[in-house]
């Protein structure tokens, strides 16, 4: 009665433990579809990355998230069941996607060094094919555009400095979302605009939140390999209990 007791209490904790690691990681799916969305329609404003690793990461971003949205949606069913069999498949494609999540970061990682020539190219680029008719009438509209989206965002102005707006665009004047104050600016007057450009500052920005952007990166690879774990041992606890039961 004892070990009943025992085996129906542990599997029960596992059961809980295992669908809330599920609610985890279905929502970490729904995290990386979004993320590959991203990737895969508004990186490129933003970096110029190698064909390589811009053409493939976000589709393996979208493959790893519908395959996670796929497999936790259905998950839920089994872990309630708690049929052996369907856990351990669950934890096989808990393991594989783990395997799928940490090479999209060791690609990411052999690739670091081009982030900062990719930012600088992508601001550069995004200078370069401003259209201050349709962006720049209205302070307003600033965030339809994504280099005026780092102005305001970022309190910065330009690639380098606000100087970029005269010497990449000798047309142009530079737009109102680097006035520090809007309602309050003349463009002509440089003091009224944001002195440090969105390169420096953006790359300022990633190296003072690195350990958050590391931190997210290790528990989104580990989560599914914590799942694994779990999954495997509520199996093997039921197998057991059914064991315990026949003798």
């Amino acid at each position: 009665m004892g070990n009943d007791f025992q085996n129906v209490s542990g599997i029960a904790c596992l059961k809980t433990f295992t669908f809330i690691l599920n609610i985890l990681f279905w929502l970490l799916g729904l995290a990386l579809l979004l993320a590959g969305l991203w990737a895969e329609f508004e990186l490129h404003k933003y970096l110029e990355l190698s064909p390589e690793l811009s053409g493939s990461v976000p589709h393996v971003l979208l493959g790893v998230a519908g395959l996670s949205l796929a497999v936790s949606s259905v998950a839920f069913s089994c872990i309630v069941k708690g049929q052996p069999v369907l856990l351990y498949a669950y934890s096989g494609f808990l393991g594989a996607i783990s395997i799928m999540i940490a090479g999209v970061g060791m690609s990411l990682f052999c690739y670091r060094e081009t982030f900062p020539k990719g930012l600088h190219d992508g601001l550069t680029q995004s200078v370069l094919t401003y259209d201050p008719d349709r962006n720049n009438i209205d302070f307003a509209q600033a965030n339809n555009n994504n280099i005026n989206y780092f102005h305001i965002k970022m309190q910065c102005c330009g690639v380098s400095n606000y100087t970029d707006w005269v010497r990449l665009s000798p047309k142009r004047v530079i737009p109102f979302s680097c006035c520090v104050d809007p309602t309050h600016c003349v463009i002509a007057n440089y003091s009224d605009v944001y002195q440090k450009g969105c390169y420096d500052t953006m790359l300022e920005y990633m190296d003072n939140n690195m350990n958050i952007i590391v931190g997210v990166a290790l528990g989104t690879a580990m989560l599914p390999m914590i799942g694994t774990l779990v999954a495997c041992s509520l199996a093997e606890a039921i197998n057991k209990a059914k064991y315990d039961e026949i003798n």
